[in-house]
């Protein structure tokens, strides 16, 4: 676990884009109250901002970050990354603080999408970093799978949980948001299950001298608490969103905490089994 900054960056960026998507959605569907939704677009940047500080203490020398943006003229992966998460912040900050200032509808009719979709490209940017030939446990599908993932089970949760503190201004649309939030926290969780278990399989199955499973003792046991962490945190929340108490705030933390620290298992996971080329193939 050599990595955590870059584990609380991926993750809490990835689940704020998720987040931005999931409010999105239900802005779209459901028109629900005005100032309720604005507070919540605005508890997208929390987890933003925490990921992006995360980021920076990763550098040896924070200081020299803006030197990456060099990088674009050769497209770094790293440069477009953080091109990505300027779109994509930048696009939702424009939109969330049309809605504060209630000024600009036309605008922000427009704004709303085009910022769901640089989000998907920013995460995209991320999984373009780790993409890397020389890197074959990381040089797979499954990395961008896992980290769109990530935003579909963590962003609907952490929607449901700003709704649900402010359901009594929402009236009957907030049962009808917070059960569309559970289907597609659902479907998201069904198919990172099924998606990581392959992904599994796929990895004992590499092509290379070391098997990914050994580069660090506990790997097998970190993956399975991740999906063990995953699944008890997804059935606690949605059985109750089920039932219709969309007013459950207790329940609602309590599945955030334990997706969102199943998919820090999962990311520290996806650090641990780096394997080089180098390694042998």
């Amino acid at each position: 676990m050599s990595q955590l900054s870059l584990v609380f960056f991926t993750v809490l960026a990835q689940s704020a884009v998720g987040m931005f998507i999931a409010l999105g959605l239900i802005e779209l569907f459901f028109k629900p109250n005005n100032k309720a939704m604005t507070r919540s677009f605005m508890a997208v940047f929390v987890l933003l901002g925490v990921g992006a500080i995360a980021s920076v203490t990763h550098l040896g020398q924070p200081f020299r970050m803006f030197n990456v943006m060099f990088g674009l003229a050769h497209g770094s992966a790293l440069s477009l990354e953080i091109v990505g998460l300027s779109l994509f912040g930048g696009a939702a900050v424009a939109y969330t603080g049309m809605r504060l200032l209630d000024i600009m509808p036309a605008i922000r009719k427009v704004l709303l999408p085009v910022s769901m979709a640089l989000g998907i490209v920013f995460i995209m940017a991320i999984a373009n970093v780790y993409t890397l030939v020389t890197v074959p446990t990381w040089n797979t599908p499954f990395t961008a799978f896992q980290f769109l993932m990530t935003a579909g089970v963590v962003g609907p949760i952490a929607a449901a949980i700003m709704l649900r503190a402010q359901s009594t201004s929402m009236g009957d649309v907030a049962a009808n948001a917070d059960r569309a939030l559970a289907m597609g926290a659902a479907i998201f969780g069904t198919a990172t299950l099924m998606g990581y278990a392959a992904y599994l399989v796929w990895l004992g199955q590499l092509n290379i001298q070391l098997n990914p499973f050994d580069v660090v003792d506990y790997s097998f046991r970190l993956a399975m608490m991740r999906v063990g962490l995953l699944m008890l945190g997804l059935l606690v929340w949605l059985v109750g969103a089920m039932k219709g108490c969309n007013k459950a705030m207790r329940v609602a933390i309590a599945s955030f905490v334990l997706v969102l620290v199943s998919e820090f298992m999962g990311r520290a996971f996806f650090y641990d089994v780096y394997i080089s080329a180098s390694a042998g193939m």
